[in-house]
């Protein structure tokens, strides 16, 4: 890992975040690159419009995939670095991340290569922001790039194997995620240090490993805001869609109803919950697994969002079956995500009560749905959602869960603020 000359160095005798007595709130800057984000998940949405394949669902989660692992590097190397995260840096990854939004529209075609590439030129980046010795033992993505290496090739490989290809690369991320942990990053980078030692004992001479961490309650925030502009995104289309459309009951009745859907979730992912999952709290689930559930979330919430959206140009009739399942199948994998946090951290009373019902309901309503209208199908997951809700907030429900925020409401960041 080569260091830059305007490379930030957090100090290698800093606690773990957790101890640190100031709680830090996000910069400028971050929510500067925030807003590509927001252009970043809108461009996705298109993708959806007309998938009517498994192929176009697919490339779908490959490319927001990247865009989370992308966003998630940076925002890690903010909240690391904190105070001397360096702007040109992060500048430099907004204009990356920028090139990637904008060869969306022709992923498929022309602007392949470009996506690949800026992809890759990120995810370098994000390496080389860090000194040699350094170590962010809490997230392995920033420096274990073995994921790349099927982008590069991609570049010289024609669709469809192109899109094999990005699909081996975040798998290979998603393995390092959950297979890598702290323990083995260090052991890691002290075999690499001590082989440099053999090979250039000059060059090498009192170099040590500097494991850094990241601070929890910031990270939270981050995580929190993430979720916000997916869940912005979903009336962004709900708005857009109702602007151009006749305005009568079914749009009333379907734009209520995806407010009340992004409230529910807003409620149990934000409020109440840590890295967009209900129940979980900051320090129950080692970063990287925490970094991944919340991966796993926001993505079928971006999804939910644009099937809103489109359940807003048809709220005049039974909607297409390939929107009813974006909208029923999105919010089956959001409760399946929560059901696994429930069987990891809450324990199985509330999987079997709650979690896993909202799980397997909206896969019969899609099922059997066929024949709703779209007022219909956009409430009964308005139920589904609520019956988590309820469920959440019914009386002395925060002093059996083990673990989370307490109840009266936390925000992102894992504490109340005036």
């Amino acid at each position: 890992m080569a260091a830059t000359a305007d490379t930030p160095q957090p100090p290698s005798d800093a606690p773990p975040a957790a101890a640190t007595a100031e709680e830090r709130h996000a910069s400028w800057i971050e929510l500067f690159f925030d807003l590509v984000v927001v252009a970043g998940i809108g461009m996705l949405a298109h993708l959806l419009h007309d998938a009517g394949s498994l192929t176009d669902l697919f490339l779908y989660v490959v490319l927001y995939l990247a865009f989370w692992t992308a966003w998630a590097n940076v925002a890690m190397y903010g909240n690391v670095a904190g105070e001397r995260a360096h702007t040109t840096g992060m500048l430099a990854a907004m204009a990356l991340l920028a090139v990637m939004v904008t060869a969306v529209p022709e992923v498929r075609d022309e602007h392949a290569a470009a996506f690949a590439l800026a992809y890759v030129g990120l995810r370098v980046l994000a390496d080389q922001m860090w000194h040699r010795g350094q170590v962010v033992v809490d997230w392995p993505l920033l420096q274990l790039g073995f994921g790349t290496v099927p982008w590069i090739v991609s570049v010289f490989v024609d669709a469809p194997w192109r899109y094999v290809l990005w699909g081996t690369g975040v798998a290979i991320d998603l393995v390092v995620l959950f297979a890598v942990s702290a323990a083995r990053m260090l052991d890691s980078a002290e075999a690499r240090m001590e082989h440099a030692r053999q090979a250039a004992p000059e060059r090498s001479a009192g170099m040590e490993i500097d494991a850094l961490h990241s601070d929890p309650a910031h990270l939270a925030e981050r995580l929190g805001l993430y979720v916000i502009i997916v869940l912005g995104e979903g009336l962004i289309q709900v708005l857009d869609a109702a602007s151009e459309a006749q305005w009568d009951a079914s749009l009333a009745g379907v734009s209520a109803g995806a407010f009340a859907l992004l409230v529910a979730v807003w409620t149990l992912s934000v409020r109440y919950g840590y890295a967009s999952v209900p129940h979980l709290a900051p320090t129950r689930l080692p970063v990287r697994i925490a970094m991944a559930l919340h991966c796993f979330s926001t993505g079928a919430l971006a999804v939910l969002a644009t099937g809103l959206g489109l359940a807003a140009t048809d709220a005049h009739g039974q909607l297409p079956a390939h929107v009813r399942w974006l909208l029923c199948g999105s919010v089956s994998f959001y409760f399946a995500v929560v059901s696994l946090a429930a069987a990891l951290l809450v324990g199985v009373r509330w999987l079997l009560s709650s979690a896993l019902q909202c799980t397997l309901a909206p896969l019969v309503i899609g099922a059997f749905g066929g024949s709703l209208g779209a007022v219909a199908l956009v409430w009964l997951l308005v139920a589904v959602a609520y019956w988590q809700v309820l469920w959440l907030l019914r009386p002395g429900w925060h002093r059996s869960r083990r673990g989370g925020h307490p109840s009266g409401g936390a925000t992102a960041s894992g504490a109340k603020r005036s």
